[in-house]
């Protein structure tokens, strides 16, 4: 949680900050934010999580809270 707090704010160029098209993140890091990676599931959210199956009964997924 204390992850998402600092990351999303410092996520979008501000009006008034350093520099009007990079966002903070990308000057501080280098790390550019992927929608595809950092956009999917939102923070508290109930997913199911695949795990490795050796072709039994049992299930192949794990029930999970995204963080």
């Amino acid at each position: 949680m204390v992850y998402n707090v600092t990351f999303w704010p410092n996520a979008f160029p501000h009006n008034h900050g350093v520099h009007e098209v990079m966002h903070l993140c990308t000057i501080l890091t280098g790390l550019h934010i992927d929608h595809n990676k950092h956009c999917t599931l939102e923070f508290g959210s109930y997913v199911q999580i695949h795990e490795e199956n050796d072709n039994s009964m049992t299930a192949p997924t794990l029930r999970a809270i995204a963080l």
